[in-house]
């Protein structure tokens, strides 16, 4: 698994994307033909201060740490969080995202 870091690979999945919407999180899901999953995590100024913005980050990146074993290949998915991150609970969180895994 990789972070994705380049501004280049960010436009290149806002512009051809399959968007998902969950009570946390949007997911933006590109398929690629890589065999390699790159995760990117945006967390905006409107979620709350840097604080809470930075844990929602590292909640995101443990679980994907976590459950590396069953990340999807040949993907890339850029997952923006939203103002219902903030209060989310640990387990809200791993339950989102594993459904949005299921769901390929």
């Amino acid at each position: 698994m990789e972070f994705i870091t380049s501004t280049r690979e960010y436009d290149e999945i806002f512009q051809s994307h399959q968007k998902i919407e969950g009570k946390q999180f949007k997911f933006l899901k590109k398929k690629t033909p890589e065999k390699e999953f790159k995760v990117g995590i945006i967390v905006g100024r409107k979620v709350g201060k840097a604080v809470i913005r930075n844990k929602i980050k590292r909640r995101i990146k443990a679980f994907f740490r976590e459950n590396e074993a069953i990340l999807p290949v040949h993907q890339k998915i850029v997952i923006i969080g939203k103002k219902e991150a903030a209060q989310a609970s640990w387990q809200q969180i791993k339950n989102e995202l594993q459904k949005v895994l299921e769901v390929q």
